[in-house]
């Protein structure tokens, strides 16, 4: 009875253990778990550390639909439209698009969420944040191939790294310029300070013979040497330009209003603006439209975002009146 009571007392606590632990391990997976007998008089940290191993998730599983639809959903609440990559809503209901391509769930809430992250796609655009916009307009377009939104986004991002490509360009020209000036006028201000001023040859003074009839005798003096006050005249000055009309170094084109896009209307906006001594724009105002109001706000916020060279003249710069016609084709 003795030898009874204490097998009792001694392996019936190993038992109670392994069986919770199999019952755990069960709850998290669909597989049965296997089933181990131990030995008698084993210790009862055996079968915790099995158990412990046999319920260790694999990394990096593959989501369910289910676990991608609730990610998505997780994603807006938290703004995360287009952002960060592999991270995001959109990319998400792909996934399930791509695992279910009839999901109409995730057909839906694309269509919805597609006019938001080109609003935020546009900002990043707005923010000269190009790489960030490529790669949201990439997925945007993975959503909808066909978009007209998207590919006017795609061409804005084209153009911009243009406009700023040909903006640094300038400025490394104008470096170029300034620096050669600035050699040249040293070299002149050198060669003018290292020239040896000529001498001034002594004459001596003639006298007349006196007679008692002759006026007194007069004497000449040699001429006095007077130096010019005018600086010396530079090479750079003279090759500088002293006229010269603003250029355009920085273009925005408009977007498209999604009104003018759904109803298919096409038209034009003369704009009239002023050119700051910077090369900002100032004072954009709308002239002339073709409708009316439609695609008026549209042309003075890209505008607006345009960079010129200023206008010179005599030397210096100047601001400038100008105007400018966009116009806005479905083709």
């Amino acid at each position: 009875m003795n030898k009874v009571r204490t097998w009792k007392t001694q392996v019936l606590p190993s038992v109670m253990v392994l069986l919770a632990m199999v019952s755990l391990s069960g709850c998290g997976s669909d597989e049965p778990a296997p089933t181990t007998t131990p030995a008698a008089g084993a210790a009862p940290v055996a079968p915790v550390a099995v158990a412990a191993t046999a319920t260790a998730e694999p990394t990096g599983a593959a989501q369910t639909v289910p676990e991608l639809l609730e990610a998505a959903r997780v994603a807006m609440r938290e703004q995360r439209l287009i952002q960060p990559v592999g991270d995001n809503a959109i990319e998400y209901y792909l996934k399930v698009i791509d695992a279910e391509p009839e999901n109409r769930h995730a057909q839906l809430a694309i269509l919805e969420l597609m006019p938001l992250a080109q609003g935020v796609a546009e900002q990043m655009i707005d923010t000269d944040r190009l790489d960030e916009a490529q790669s949201a307009v990439a997925l945007l377009k993975r959503a909808q191939p066909t978009s007209v939104v998207v590919t006017n986004l795609e061409q804005r991002i084209t153009t911009q790294r243009r406009a700023a490509d040909q903006k640094l360009q300038a400025e490394e020209e104008q470096a170029r310029l300034a620096e050669r000036q600035a050699r040249d006028q040293a070299a002149t201000q050198a060669a003018a300070a290292a020239a040896p001023s000529a001498p001034v040859p002594s004459r001596p003074p003639t006298t007349a013979p006196r007679d008692p009839v002759s006026t007194p005798p007069v004497s000449t003096a040699p001429p006095t040497q007077v130096a010019s006050a005018a600086p010396a005249t530079s090479i750079a000055a003279d090759t500088a330009p002293q006229n010269q009309d603003f250029k355009l170094v920085k273009r925005v084109n408009p977007t498209y209003p999604s009104q003018a896009l759904r109803s298919r209307t096409e038209g034009w906006v003369e704009l009239s603006f002023t050119v700051g001594v910077d090369g900002s724009v100032d004072g954009v105002e709308v002239v002339n439209a073709n409708p009316r109001r439609v695609f008026d706000r549209e042309a003075m916020r890209a505008l607006s975002q345009w960079k010129f060279t200023p206008r010179v003249e005599d030397g210096k710069a100047v601001a400038a009146k100008a105007r400018q016609r966009l116009e806005f084709n479905l083709n």
